[in-house]
């Protein structure tokens, strides 16, 4: 399902907003993030540094827990604001392809800059060999069906 504008413009209106409560210890680089739920509710997140290498927290993985932790499994998107267009990252992908098998269609990706310019992208042009489970695939989806 296309997003409407105004979806698009309040999930990256979120992602700004958190994306000043970023963690940053050794770099200056805020990231904010949201997750548009098949409800249309949207959670936010931001990036956590750490300073042991490795336990930081990306803010479109923050999101996702955070509107997991409210008990949503199905995403229509997620935003991710940044000072440029950046795409998210690997890691952060994969995590997305796990609930996009949730779902079982593809999820959005909403790539934005702090001057409002955005591109979206499907997740499967982003990672196009990401890999999928099959092993857990119903029970996956048995959480999509929860809400």
């Amino acid at each position: 399902m296309k997003l409407k504008e105004t979806e698009i413009r309040k999930m990256i209106e979120v992602a700004a907003l958190v994306r000043r409560n970023a963690f940053i210890l050794h770099s200056s680089h805020r990231v904010g993030a949201s997750v548009l739920t098949d409800g249309g509710e949207i959670y936010s997140g931001c990036n956590v540094q750490s300073v042991i290498s490795g336990l930081g927290t990306c803010a479109e993985r923050s999101a996702i827990d955070h509107a997991v932790a409210h008990g949503h499994y199905r995403f229509r998107a997620v935003c991710v604001i940044d000072d440029g267009l950046l795409p998210p990252c690997g890691a952060c992908l994969q995590n997305m392809l796990l609930f996009s098998q949730v779902a079982g269609r593809e999820i959005q990706i909403v790539c934005a800059d702090m001057k409002g310019l955005y591109r979206i992208y499907v997740l499967s042009k982003l990672l196009p060999l990401g890999y999928r489970t099959k092993r857990y695939l119903r029970k996956m989806r048995a959480y999509g069906n929860r809400k």
